[in-house]
């Protein structure tokens, strides 16, 4: 599959099969998104994957901190958004929400259940960046989101980049043993996406050109 196809066909699937991964194949996965650009090279990102058992296990603890502290899926924002912003969100979910009621689930408690939950999937990637790297290097990480779902699809696996976990880190940290000084950044959930699902038949809508670029020549 050409990069092209990969990067007009890639979406976000949001229910997968209980079927594992193979190990190897993840390992191509992350050894091709280590190829993605960096400052100086420097490939700031910290890998940890979950796989299996451990994965439900994970999402156990997840879900229990979620009924206690009832963080939920949001802008997540230091002050109103721009309405642009809020109308492409408000958009989004009232497209997915029809397809996630014909499931019989509630929109909301399947968006913020599901994202502890992985929805499903097999494997999940945490993406840390250590606390002495200034924000501006979650640039270097973004890049690297962008070629682990490229290379996941290209290898007719389905992702979804997760951030409500984030507001979960403490959990993530303590479950996985590693230093407070480790920013979680970003989780990847990875599998076979279970196509018999309704959700998994949405994808989404991108702004024109006219509304997100200006041109000065």
């Amino acid at each position: 599959m050409d990069v092209l196809t990969a990067m007009k066909n890639r979406t976000s699937f949001r229910s997968f099969l209980d079927e594992p991964v193979p190990v190897d194949m993840i390992k191509n996965i992350l050894e091709d998104a280590s190829r993605a650009p960096s400052a100086l090279n420097m490939q700031p990102w910290e890998i940890n994957v979950v796989l299996g058992s451990e994965r439900k296990r994970l999402s156990k603890k997840l879900l229990k901190a979620f009924k206690e502290r009832g963080i939920t899926c949001g802008p997540g924002a230091a002050r109103p958004l721009p309405e642009t912003f809020m109308l492409r969100a408000r958009k989004c979910a009232e497209d997915m929400t029809p397809l996630i009621n014909s499931m019989g689930q509630d929109f909301k408690k399947y968006v913020n259940e599901g994202s502890l939950g992985f929805y499903g999937a097999p494997c999940v990637i945490f993406v840390f960046l250590d606390e002495s790297f200034p924000c501006e290097r979650m640039v270097d990480v973004g890049s690297f989101l962008g070629f682990v779902v490229l290379a996941a699809f290209a290898r007719g696996l389905g992702s979804c980049p997760i951030g409500l976990v984030t507001s979960y880190a403490d959990e993530i940290r303590d479950f996985l043993n590693i230093s407070d000084s480790k920013k979680l950044a970003i989780s990847i959930a990875i599998g076979k996406p279970d196509l018999s699902k309704s959700i998994n038949n949405f994808k989404t809508i991108r702004a024109p050109l006219s509304e997100t670029v200006r041109w000065v020549d």
